[in-house]
């Protein structure tokens, strides 16, 4: 069993990309966007391979792990599916961008045929759960692996 303090740090782990999409905000510029986009990506990698060693059920732990991402993707869809551009929430359409913001470079270099916004925003969620669930797989077969022997 894991202590509170452990879950906590990795409460803290989920919150990195929103972090770094606030002062990227705050900053009008992109961080170096190639080199943040590959740490980003590997870093999101590490997140979901940790997540994938909690002492706890494997749906439970990867729901837990994209927890954060989920808040922050269906707040999206609310505001730049759902509503209108008139009706919308500047505050929480900042919140919800904020969070995926760290992928919308690779989102954009891995569909450069894209030019609605809204879509790539669409496409930077999708990369981030499929990097996250990439990690999370990889170490869950490598420790099954690790198990057999």
């Amino acid at each position: 069993m894991k202590s509170l303090r452990s879950y906590m740090l990795h409460f803290l782990l989920l919150l990195v990309p929103f972090v770094y999409g606030f002062f990227v905000n705050i900053m009008v510029i992109p961080m170096f966007p190639f080199i943040m986009q590959f740490v980003l990506l590997v870093f999101w990698f590490y997140v979901g391979a940790t997540f994938s060693k909690l002492d706890m059920p494997v749906w439970k732990s990867f729901i837990i792990g994209n927890s954060v991402w989920l808040i922050s993707f269906i707040l999206f869809v609310w505001q730049f599916v759902v509503l209108d551009g008139a009706s919308r929430s500047m505050g929480l359409a900042l919140l919800s961008q904020h969070y995926m913001l760290a992928f919308v470079y690779g989102a954009v270099r891995v569909l450069p045929f894209l030019s609605n916004g809204t879509t790539i925003m669409f496409c930077a969620y999708m990369l981030m759960l499929l990097t996250f669930t990439f990690g999370f797989l990889a170490m869950k077969r490598r420790r099954r692996g690790n198990s057999g022997s």
